[in-house]
């Protein structure tokens, strides 16, 4: 009987693997994950809003104009919903940093100072948020 000589890399590397039937990795594009996380921060930040309504950019009172945020809830202006999108992104880019730090096989610091900072991005978002919350409907709290 003969024996059957050693593999090649090819062989080891696409033959048949014992232990049955293994589902495909899934490796969404890059550019296609950061087209859904745009697209979801632009709809929570207000974007459907600014596209279908007429909106001001800022509220001007007399001569002044001042970006604020109007304590009405009929009224939304340009300012608003583009701070609300920057802490969106601060948000999702915070979570994206502890996910990523948690994840790293670079070493024990660099991903414990990433994932540090990460949180804190998030926390500061998430109170960001929050405050512009209160700010837009105060008789809530």
């Amino acid at each position: 009987m003969r024996r059957k000589g050693k593999p090649s890399k090819y062989a080891r590397k696409f033959g048949r693997k014992r232990g049955g039937w293994k589902p495909p990795s899934f490796n969404p594009y890059p550019v296609a994950v950061l087209a859904m996380v745009f697209l979801a921060v632009f709809l929570g930040g207000g974007g459907l809003y600014l596209l279908c309504e007429r909106t001001l950019p800022a509220i001007m009172l007399g001569r002044q104009l001042y970006p604020i945020i109007p304590r009405q809830l009929a009224t939304q202006t340009l300012s608003e919903s583009l701070v609300a999108m920057i802490f969106l992104f601060a948000g999702v880019g915070g979570g994206y940093m502890v996910w990523d730090g948690l994840r790293s096989p670079v070493g024990r610091r660099p991903s414990t100072v990433k994932t540090a900072v990460g949180m804190i991005l998030l926390a500061a978002s998430l109170a960001s948020l929050y405050i512009l919350y209160l700010i837009k409907f105060p008789g809530l709290f």
